[in-house]
């Protein structure tokens, strides 16, 4: 049994009309008139009364037709199923930050563990990176803060230790001329604020780690960085003025409650085991 011919039926019984059931269906009326003939032979039984203005359904047709509906869509189902198990694919979506910290990372766990899968990722702002999650147009989001919605479910996936670093300055003195501000954060800010006052100005403010870095290796300067980041900066001279230890650069998974999507659930549990929940 061909299910284009179950879907020919139930086109046929839909519009009462051969011929708007094949412009529907993108067929000429004589490959429709086969279909309902072949389908007619197959059971046996009479499916349509063709009158001259009218098209009506036999009572036999009448018991085919939920029959019909339901053995469609259950193909139907099963090849949505099928194709999603041979073809899965993945959308994620970060911040600048967490982008540098914790996507690259992600990404190649995805390719190592899921090598059939196709995987996009975007960079976006917070307000964007929410927005499209709630859209469904992203299935993962990372962020430097968890999202804050009863929608969402957030998960802490690394936390970082941050210290305040100089390069190519051999005196103590910190000024906000020497000063660029790496945006990790309230808390970060204040800390800063607080132990240096003059740092409430800086020469560069960027939401990028990478950009940063690329300003102090020009003209020198000092910055916050995470301490395991400063660690593999070897070709730079990089000074470690002051651990911040009360603040950490941190990273977290968001998710939709929403989504049943099996496949998702598989990726956190592979690519972050002993994650940390969040209330949001």
């Amino acid at each position: 049994m061909d299910i284009r011919f179950l879907s020919t039926f139930i086109e046929v019984a839909n519009t009462r009309h051969f011929g708007k059931a094949a412009e529907n269906l993108f067929l000429t009326q004589s490959a429709v008139s086969a279909r309902i003939k072949l389908l007619e032979e197959y059971f046996q039984t009479t499916l349509f009364i063709r009158h001259r203005n009218s098209i009506q359904l036999t009572p036999a047709g009448e018991k085919l037709l939920p029959f019909a509906h339901q053995l469609s869509d259950t193909l139907k189902e099963a090849k949505r199923e099928l194709q999603l198990q041979s073809g899965e694919y993945i959308v994620c979506g970060a911040t600048q930050l967490a982008s540098e910290l914790q996507l690259s990372s992600t990404l190649s766990g995805i390719h190592e563990h899921f090598p059939d899968w196709s995987v996009k990722a975007e960079i976006l702002t917070l307000d964007n990176l929410s927005r499209q999650l709630h859209e469904r147009v992203i299935d993962l989001a990372f962020s430097s803060e968890p999202l804050k919605s009863e929608e969402v479910i957030s998960h802490q996936v690394s936390a970082e230790p941050l210290a305040l670093y100089v390069v190519g300055r051999t005196s103590e003195e910190i000024d906000a001329n020497d000063y660029v501000a790496i945006e990790w954060g309230g808390k970060v800010r204040d800390l800063i604020c607080q132990q240096w006052p003059q740092l409430r100005d800086a020469k560069l403010r960027t939401n990028s780690l990478r950009l940063g870095l690329n300003a102090i290796e020009e003209d020198g300067g000092c910055a916050v960085f995470p301490v395991r980041f400063a660690q593999q900066l070897s070709h730079l001279s990089l000074r470690q003025v002051h651990a911040l230890d009360d603040v950490q650069a941190c990273v977290y998974l968001n998710r939709l409650k929403s989504v049943k999507r099996h496949a998702l659930t598989t990726v956190v549990e592979t690519l972050f085991p002993s994650h940390k929940t969040m209330a949001v």
